[in-house]
């Protein structure tokens, strides 16, 4: 299995990012990867809504295990397969990492490993939130987006502390195909 994970706020870029790069590289696009135990190949709704429930609980320990075990699921039913993940460890440990939960943190690397490439995609806080508005002017990740900086040097951290290979591309003034050239020149 090669596995690249792209990682990034709402509204920068990700999902486009990872469909087009497992495009290219004739990889498996993964995202969400337990709404496949909870709705099945078709569906996403049941996920959501457990989702939404994981992201209200004040418990970081819970909620880094739940996407943890997210993370494990997708390497155990993907084992075969290269893949694109639109987020993993370093955007678990962004949002759900605190002082107290690390050990979470060292058990999935010590299980999963790093991936081939983690990307970091960037772009300033007012360009997301213009990205976002677009999309939906109420866009509920809007208020997230303010604290940008911080959750981007946390995946910083991470990839730093556990030794993952990445690359961070800003995205700010850069198309998708652009931003996917130079993750495939990263990765040859």
């Amino acid at each position: 299995m090669v596995h690249i994970s792209i990682e990034g706020m709402d509204g920068v870029g990700k999902t486009t990012t990872c469909k087009l790069l497992a495009e290219k590289l004739n990889f498996q696009f993964i995202e969400k990867p337990l709404h496949y135990l909870f709705d099945g190949e078709d569906s996403i709704e049941n996920y959501q809504r457990i989702a939404r429930d994981v992201n209200n609980n004040p418990n970081r320990d819970f909620t880094s295990m739940f996407y943890g075990v997210g993370s494990i699921y997708m390497y155990e039913k993907f084992q075969n397969s290269n893949i694109v993940t639109d987020r993993h460890l370093a955007s678990n440990y962004a949002w759900s990492g605190v002082e107290t939960n690390q050990d979470v943190f060292d058990i999935l690397v010590k299980k999963l490993g790093s991936p081939k490439l983690t990307v970091i995609l960037y772009a300033p806080c007012d360009v997301i939130i213009n990205r976002l508005r677009a999309r939906d002017k109420n866009d509920k990740d809007i208020e997230r987006v303010k604290n940008s900086e911080k959750i981007y040097r946390k995946m910083k951290d991470f990839c730093e502390k556990y030794h993952f290979p990445y690359l961070v591309i800003d995205t700010s003034n850069l198309n998708v195909e652009q931003v996917v050239d130079k993750i495939l020149e990263n990765i040859r």
